[in-house]
């Protein structure tokens, strides 16, 4: 697979064209002295552009999301905008036309704003059936022309900093239990859209759904256990916050229970039977150190964040039972004054590929699928991890597509 990718925020401007509505990044950044995607790559009026582009770097793959509130205005069915969907039953069929297949994410941070201001968005329940009504639009109008989706692009950067941090959309912060409130609304809404998949749209469509998770690697500062046990609290923080209960067992980490008491909600018996095992492969997003993934100190745990791939790949081996890997985001992460030329942009991206590459090569470990560049354990287990990580890779089998996008 060859594969670049887009989100629709980032790039579609025509922020308010034929009638799309407001998303909470539209509020957000209309609030102080903030860039805007107002006008972004005006992708919305480039099809054609895009599709040569496209066509130029002879990918296979194009990731791209939908823009929710441009389907629907308000969040809800009843507010239909077909031009909306006209765009990407367009933008869909012109690749298909060129030979490239879809991976589409159904959402990418762009919450309608009606959805926020009238619920509270990602923290409120309500937000469950909404997001699976317009999944459900958009398997039955797209889906027989696309074999990947998305549901959700990066929860834990959509509930920590959104809810939690307020760096990004929709800005709140404060409430230190509301983050946990989200990611939890957000993990039954995925839950809820892969069983509708499941149900009435695979055995017709053939597509696989998954949901991507970011994650950072971290070092002990001492090979202590306490160290290492604090390690493994750090990526069950990010990471194994959404991925255990997916991948897993339909709950939350122990470390998560014991350090947030109250602050994190808990799944009945039933929610942990509908959660778990709602994914078709491991869709993945890495980014450098220097990304916003953990800004807050406490997330390290008193631990060093490191630039590791192939450990953070080694991990998820181990952790949750050696799923299929689809990197579909990673790269380095800088603001819009970068050239595009940008040696530290390739040194990366070239440092990224290099480190898959040494896991199939030193471990042969891998079934090794390269994208190019556009731009369960418990404690015990996390230790015997870190003294020989080799040893839980030897068996591993990966397919790993790797994405990156600007």
């Amino acid at each position: 697979m060859w594969s670049v990718g887009t989100a629709a925020y980032q790039t579609e401007g025509a922020f308010q064209k034929d009638g799309k509505g407001l998303s909470i990044w539209d509020t957000f950044t209309s609030a102080g002295n903030r860039g805007t995607g107002e006008v972004a790559s005006d992708s919305y009026h480039s099809v054609h552009r895009d599709i040569h582009l496209i066509q130029k770097l002879k990918v296979t793959h194009y990731r791209f999301s939908i823009s929710w509130p441009r389907i629907f205005p308000n969040g809800t069915i009843g507010s239909y905008n077909e031009a909306g969907a006209s765009y990407y039953i367009n933008l869909i069929h012109r690749l298909k036309r060129i030979g490239v297949e879809p991976v589409v994410t159904l959402y990418h941070w762009d919450l309608p704003d009606t959805l926020q201001r009238l619920y509270g968005g990602w923290s409120n329940p309500i937000l469950v059936d909404l997001f699976k009504e317009y999944a459900e639009f958009c398997f039955r109008t797209f889906g027989d022309n696309v074999k990947f989706w998305i549901t959700i692009d990066n929860p834990f950067v959509v509930a920590w900093h959104g809810y939690g941090t307020g760096m990004v959309a929709p800005g709140i912060k404060g409430d230190p239990g509301l983050p946990f409130r989200a990611g939890h609304t957000l993990i039954k809404a995925h839950a809820a859209v892969w069983h509708l998949y499941d149900n009435k749209f695979r055995q017709k469509q053939g597509g696989k759904v998954s949901i991507a998770l970011g994650s950072h690697w971290i070092s002990p500062r001492k090979k202590s256990k306490e160290n290492i046990k604090a390690c493994q609290c750090s990526l069950d923080f990010v990471l194994g916050w959404f991925a255990k209960p997916l991948f897993i067992d339909g709950d939350y980490p122990a470390c998560m229970k014991k350090n947030l008491s109250s602050n994190l909600p808990s799944f009945t018996e039933a929610e942990k039977r509908e959660i778990r095992n709602t994914t078709d492969f491991f869709a993945l997003s890495f980014g450098s150190v220097l990304s916003f993934q953990l800004i807050n100190d406490s997330l390290k745990f008193g631990q060093t964040e490191s630039l590791s791939l192939r450990m953070v790949l080694y991990w998820i081996n181990a952790e949750y039972n050696s799923p299929k890997i689809f990197i579909v985001e990673n790269g380095w992460f800088v603001n819009g004054n970068t050239k595009t030329e940008d040696a530290k942009n390739m040194y990366y991206m070239k440092r990224f590929i290099m480190e898959t590459l040494k896991c199939r090569l030193e471990e042969k470990a891998f079934v090794l699928v390269i994208v190019p560049p556009l731009g369960p354990g418990d404690v015990d287990n996390s230790v015997s991890f870190y003294d020989n990580p080799s040893a839980n890779a030897k068996q591993a089998l990966y397919n790993i597509l790797l994405c990156w996008i600007y």
